[in-house]
């Protein structure tokens, strides 16, 4: 365990005493995937007095929030406030644009949860004590103008991450496999991508290309993107399988 990994555990025990402390909830920073694989691992976060919210369904930067026992965990009662910023200007602006005038404003990435992209801006997810002072300052994105807003409840509802659905035939379901028949490269390239620690499965290293792969599993390939198992279908004449494969776009 690396010695991050035990400052993120020690900084959860704490917000637990503190809850106990006090009777009332306390929240963690926002948190990637790799952060939430330790807590997962090596924390108890599922509960009746835990939750992790990103600020809509299928958020990957959560926060942990932690509740008195006798209290009910509820998204509402967390720091997550949704701006949206609308793209004024003549040419797309990308995830990295957006991320980019944040952290130009000295906005940590704690402080900063997901950005999903549209057609006409982009919906940011931010910590509440600092959601006033982005509104406040973000006038301009790349070359383009723009203007900024709180997210409506109502349209938070249908915010989701852009996936491309591939219908892919696999020869098993190992990971070796798997990751060949998403990125579209040999069986050996994907085991040597594996073996080099080039692939993650649900934000944790793997180097053992022999391990299976379920539904609704997340594969990261250095260089070729995130793709999620979401379905595995019938076998062909062959002994290969049909799968369905999101890829986050």
């Amino acid at each position: 365990m690396t010695a991050e990994d035990k400052l993120l555990l020690a900084r959860a025990e704490d917000l637990f005493s503190l809850c106990e402390k006090y009777c009332t909830p306390r929240f963690s920073s926002f948190l990637d995937g790799g952060e939430i694989a330790v807590l997962e691992d090596n924390f108890i976060t599922g509960g009746a007095d835990t939750m992790l919210w990103g600020g809509f369904e299928g958020a990957e930067h959560r926060i942990l929030g932690v509740f008195p026992e006798w209290s009910e965990p509820e998204a509402a009662e967390f720091p997550i406030t949704a701006l949206y910023i609308k793209n004024n200007g003549s040419r797309e602006l990308s995830h990295r644009d957006f991320l980019g005038t944040l952290m130009s404003l000295g906005i940590d990435r704690s402080k900063t949860g997901d950005i999903v992209t549209d057609e006409g801006g982009a919906y940011i997810f931010l910590s509440s004590d600092i959601a006033d002072y982005a509104a406040q300052n973000i006038t301009k994105i790349a070359s383009c103008g723009v203007s900024v807003r709180r997210a409506e409840p109502d349209e938070i509802k249908n915010v989701s991450k852009k996936m491309q659905s591939m219908e892919l035939v696999c020869a098993s379901l190992r990971l070796d496999a798997l990751c060949a028949a998403a990125a579209g490269i040999s069986r050996q390239a994907a085991s040597r991508l594996i073996s080099g620690g080039m692939v993650k499965l649900n934000h944790r290293p793997v180097t053992d290309g022999s391990k299976a792969v379920c539904e609704g599993d997340l594969l990261s390939l250095r260089g070729y993107g995130r793709f999620i198992l979401s379905r595995c279908g019938a076998m062909t004449r062959k002994g290969r399988i049909h799968i369905t494969v999101n890829k986050f776009i």
